[in-house]
């Protein structure tokens, strides 16, 4: 099993900058129907910078930020490891998101392991439970 390199200062700074930029679940939410409206082609990385470029212009931290938590927001809902939020993917492919996924996003500290950011799985679960409204009584 190959070792994990530690991390640098420079990814403590990045990952301090990184979530120095605040977001509402509305704002992630908006950026995410944004980028699946671009064509399937242009959902890349590099169409999302172009895409986040537009909409945040001249802040650059902004829009890597946007884009990290809504990337590292789509690996947990792929690892299908949520347990409220998500509802199972429809026959094209997409998944409904709750908005309590959303909100975690945009509260959760985000995380940096090279270039890859992610979210800790439990801390972002328990997020999850919190925002999530439950109807009746136990």
């Amino acid at each position: 099993m190959p070792k994990k390199k530690p991390i640098t200062q420079t990814e403590l700074d990045m990952v301090a900058r990184l979530n120095s930029e605040r977001f509402s679940a509305d704002d992630l939410l908006e950026i995410s129907d944004a980028v699946h409206d671009l064509p399937e082609e242009y959902r890349d990385w590099e169409g999302r910078m172009f895409l986040l470029a537009k909409h945040f212009p001249r802040q650059h931290y902004r829009a890597m930020a946007a884009d990290y938590r809504l990337t590292a927001m789509s690996a947990l809902i792929a690892k299908n490891i949520l347990p409220l939020g998500v509802l199972p993917q429809s026959t094209d492919g997409s998944y409904m998101i709750g908005e309590s996924v959303f909100e975690a996003a945009a509260l959760e500290p985000l995380l940096l392991r090279g270039n890859e950011p992610f979210f800790d799985t439990e801390s972002f679960r328990h997020r999850v439970l919190e925002f999530t409204e439950t109807d009746g009584k136990a």
